[in-house]
């Protein structure tokens, strides 16, 4: 359980339209719920997720986020619609003490709302609680939104550029 969430309850956050979401941890039965999420989102935005415009996430994917060990995985629902993911957002942990890594993937339809910006700083909680002091994106540079996203955690503005994309570290 993350952030002292229970799994029935989640955590709210209440959209720019008034609409009202649930954040919940991940579990097992969630497959079938996250993958329909990675077929309805564009393969705009599952490249911007997953750097590549892959459908659905493979198994090995998948164990890999349902392993607490390696991370926390959230899925964001719409209001009493449990069954029905509109967004997925991973705090992993990486190779280095203290360092977490994140990343969200929206729904197209629900984007553009505040979610991204809110499960970032619900997903930062986690992280500090978890005992991170920072946070890693590795970000698409025109991925204009995410970058917005990673602002508002108070990322630094001068991010060095890898290719097509860039690492981002935020301090917690």
């Amino acid at each position: 359980m993350a952030d002292g969430i229970a799994r029935g309850t989640g955590h709210p956050i209440t959209l720019t339209d008034g609409t009202t979401t649930r954040t919940r941890e991940m579990t097992p039965a969630d497959l079938a719920p996250v993958q329909a999420l990675h077929r309805r989102c564009s393969p705009d935005s599952r490249a911007r997720r997953y750097h590549t415009g892959k459908p659905e996430l493979s198994r090995a994917g998948w164990r890999l986020l349902c392993d607490p060990r390696r991370g926390t995985t959230l899925v964001t629902t719409a209001g009493q619609h449990a069954d029905h993911i509109i967004a997925m957002t991973n705090v992993m942990r990486t190779d280095r003490k203290g360092v977490g890594e994140l990343a969200v993937l929206i729904e197209d339809t629900w984007q553009f709302k505040g979610l991204g910006t809110a499960l970032a700083a619900h997903a930062a909680e986690i992280a500090r609680s978890q005992g991170h002091h920072t946070l890693t994106a590795t970000v698409a540079v025109d991925n204009a939104p995410m970058l917005h996203v990673l602002e508002s955690l108070d990322a630094p503005p001068a991010l060095a550029a890898n290719g097509p994309v860039i690492d981002v570290r935020i301090p917690l």
